[in-house]
């Protein structure tokens, strides 16, 4: 089992640290073996509106990344095959390059207007069955040597919800090496009456109980926690209104979004023996943080010894 700290190429993680030496210095200090990279355009303290390719940041050395985490994109079904294809193909060749053990793509289909009114524009069968059929014209005919690990999330797609989907999804998915980046945080957010975290280790139980025979594609998770159903349930009372302006409607609804799924240290005692069960070959430290001292912080409170 190897342990990874999330990281990006973007200004505001990189700026974090002085180094490739200083980084690496810091996951290791608290408990990781690499880094579950998302490879965002790099930009520098001194030219911070100038974007540059994620292969151009200094930080990223040679036996740093264990994983890549796909840019994804949530609004897909209707948008132009080959630009997606492209896109995605850009950080798959980049995962290929830096020696990537796994990638992680989100299975999911979700627009701004589901995401403000949580009323669904289609079922999670219907996300899989599309999602599927992109992913084999995506991997298929490639000379790609990493694990493929499809990520839940709770909009339409792969939610874990009905043990039936999930297995449609591995099924129809023809890659050799697939398998599931179980999003513990993601998973929570299905249930909005959740209100401890030890509620949230029997939820996560309940569901494996379910389909204990996918247990064995759990491949890699995603170990975090927010239990926000009451905000998502106060914000379901009151009407809202998308902006127009496409900077501030992007600005609104990720500042939603960032509400409901904070990533924050997944603490409770049950979560070594969830862990455990699972068994894995990957676990994410995943954490959204405001500066180095808090992401050390939360390494340490989530941290399994």
């Amino acid at each position: 089992m190897k342990f990874q700290m999330n990281f990006t190429t973007s200004y505001d993680d990189v700026i974090r640290f002085t180094s490739a030496e200083d980084l690496h210095r810091f996951y290791t200090e608290h408990g990781c073996d690499g880094l579950e990279l998302m490879p965002l355009p790099y930009s520098t303290a001194e030219a911070p509106d100038v974007y540059l390719p994620p292969k151009k940041c200094p930080l990223i050395v040679p036996g740093m990344v264990t994983g890549i985490h796909c840019c994804c994109v949530g609004d897909w079904v209707n948008q132009d095959r080959k630009e997606l294809i492209r896109h995605y193909r850009k950080d798959l060749d980049y995962a290929m390059r830096v020696g990537a053990e796994y990638v992680v793509f989100h299975v999911v289909q979700v627009d701004d207007e589901e995401g403000f009114t949580y009323q669904r524009k289609h079922t999670d069968r219907e996300v899989i069955d599309a999602a599927a059929a992109f992913i084999n014209e995506l991997l298929e005919g490639q000379e790609y040597s990493f694990w493929f690990l499809m990520e839940n999330l709770w909009w339409p797609g792969l939610t874990f919800l009905e043990p039936e989907d999930t297995r449609a999804l591995i099924s129809q998915v023809h890659y050799g090496k697939k398998g599931f980046m179980l999003d513990t945080g993601h998973y929570l957010h299905t249930d909005l009456d959740l209100q401890t975290q030890e509620e949230a280790v029997e939820a996560l139980h309940r569901m494996l109980d379910k389909q204990e025979d996918m247990i064995p594609y759990i491949k890699g998770l995603h170990l975090q926690q927010s239990l926000t159903g009451d905000y998502v349930k106060e914000w379901l009372q009151m009407p809202h209104e998308l902006p127009e302006n496409p900077t501030e409607r992007f600005c609104k609804v990720y500042e939603h979004i960032f509400r409901i799924d904070k990533h924050e240290p997944f603490t409770a005692a049950g979560v070594k023996g969830l862990v455990e069960r699972i068994a894995p070959m990957y676990v994410t430290y995943e954490y959204i943080t405001r500066s180095r001292e808090e992401l050390a912080e939360y390494l340490e409170r989530g941290r399994i010894e």
